[in-house]
């Protein structure tokens, strides 16, 4: 019996192909394309190709056969939208142009294939790919999932950096499945610590602070001190400063990295506060934005030195595989 399939649009439907790929669909979809741009693309297919097809193992099926041209058939395991995808980096940019991610998902489909066809090249574009800011920005978890789950050290700690940016109680993705509950906690301990570290960094800054600093909340004295007790080896910084600074190092337990110490709303709070003073209100917008700028300086080199222990396993071999 015949397999009823549907042919692709163009590119996919050149008259003079020499191999048809059929999805994994449903209603399958044909895609005709050449032997020689597949054997360029990936060694698997090179080689599958020069193998002798003895009768009754092929793997062009008799009941696939384009018996109208005699172009083989080779049934695919993969779906339309991930050979459309894959098809479409192995076809030349003036026929067809790059084909563009738009979720995960469609990454993952193509990365899972492009690794059984050994498309070493296309490997390393889709490395790019993920850790692109539409990406790692937004879904960091996601892109550190897919990063470990096929091996990839950078992008996996560039992706363990972002989540900096974000709590670490995000909810469940499907990704998470694509590595073990050791990687996870061993993820978690390296946001603790980087958030212990930040923390630190700000709570620090008043020990820090020098009697000759010009900084509006060290040379003001009219405003209510942060503290009742006084030296003279201490400066005395303003009440509404130290909140500000206790505030950033609450928030830099959740979220640890420099911009956090920029967030606008905590900068709000202390502005509002140093207004009710002649003195701070005329200069507090512009020292703590000064201000905010160095300290994120400084919490990004101690983040830095925070190393995330990733070991790779074989959890990925055992991985599910996507749908």
């Amino acid at each position: 019996m015949m397999i009823k399939s549907t042919p692709a649009p163009a590119p996919f439907d050149h008259v003079d192909a020499d191999v048809i790929l059929r999805s994994s669909d449903k209603e399958p979809v044909d895609f005709r394309t050449f032997k020689l741009l597949l054997s360029l693309s990936s060694p698997f297919f090179a080689e599958i190709f020069t193998l002798p097809q003895p009768t009754g193992t092929s793997i062009y099926s008799d009941e696939c056969a384009d018996i109208s041209r005699g172009v083989a058939v080779i049934q695919m395991a993969e779906d339309h939208g991930t050979l459309r995808q894959l098809l479409g980096f192995c076809l030349p940019v003036s026929v067809h142009e790059m084909p563009r991610f738009s979720s995960f998902l469609e990454i993952q489909k193509v990365t899972e294939a492009a690794c059984k066809f050994e498309m070493d090249g296309l490997l390393r574009y889709l490395r790019e790919q993920l850790v692109l800011p539409r990406f790692i920005e937004s879904q960091p978890l996601r892109v550190f999932a897919i990063a470990y789950r096929y091996g990839w050290d950078v992008e996996a700690r560039k992706a363990a950096r972002y989540m900096l940016r974000h709590p670490m109680n995000t909810p469940f993705v499907s990704e998470l499945e694509f590595i073990s509950g050791a990687t996870f906690y061993r993820l978690q301990e390296y946001h603790r610590m980087c958030g212990e570290v930040a923390s630190s960094r700000a709570l620090l800054q008043p020990a820090l602070a020098e009697c000759h600093d010009v900084w509006t909340w060290i040379v003001c004295k009219k405003c209510p001190p942060a503290w009742n007790v006084q030296s003279r080896n201490f400066p005395d910084a303003r009440k509404w400063w130290a909140q500000w600074i206790e505030d950033i190092a609450e928030e830099l337990r959740t979220k640890p990295w420099g911009e956090t110490v920029r967030k606008w709303d905590l900068q709000s709070k202390a502005i509002g506060q140093a207004a009710a003073c002649p003195n701070c209100g005329k200069r507090a917008r512009e020292d703590l934005e000064a201000f905010s700028q160095m300290l994120a300086v400084e919490i990004e080199r101690d983040v830095s030195s925070v190393d995330l222990d990733l070991t790779f396993d074989d959890w990925s071999s055992a991985s599910p595989t996507v749908v």
